[in-house]
């Protein structure tokens, strides 16, 4: 768990890491749920990846609405990592981070350009479990 930053902390300024677009594979470490916001409907669960084939092993954030079903992007998403639900269950967000976390993947990266610069993003649909 992070800790919240205090005024005599020190930040350490690093290179930035150059993700290629292309296959990587990586770790599942965490999920967190982010609420709705001005742009976004649904909470979101976001899953963070510890990329394993890059030195540094950087992290990347991929999320899914929290709309459940069989058809939905997290609907897909679960049943791909093996996990169960049907129509009606409820599921405690507990229980998918428990199964999701630590399994292994694999999945394909684009990079996108912003004011900030250029930043590689996970193609969710891409995503596969070892």
């Amino acid at each position: 768990m992070s800790k919240q930053l205090e005024l005599d902390d020190v930040l350490t300024v690093k290179t930035p890491i150059t993700i290629e677009a292309g296959k990587h594979s990586g770790t599942i470490t965490n999920m967190i749920r982010r609420p709705p916001s001005d742009n976004n409907l649904y909470d979101y669960l976001d899953f963070t990846v510890k990329m394993l084939d890059i030195d540094d092993e950087p992290e990347l954030k991929v999320g899914f609405p929290t709309n459940l079903s069989e058809l939905s992007k997290l609907g897909r998403f679960l049943k791909k990592s093996g996990f169960d639900f049907n129509e009606g269950d409820e599921i405690k967000l507990s229980d998918i981070k428990e199964a999701i976390v630590d399994k292994k993947i694999t999945f394909l990266t684009n990079n996108e350009k912003s004011d900030a610069g250029e930043f590689a993003r996970v193609l969710r649909d891409t995503i596969e479990f070892d």
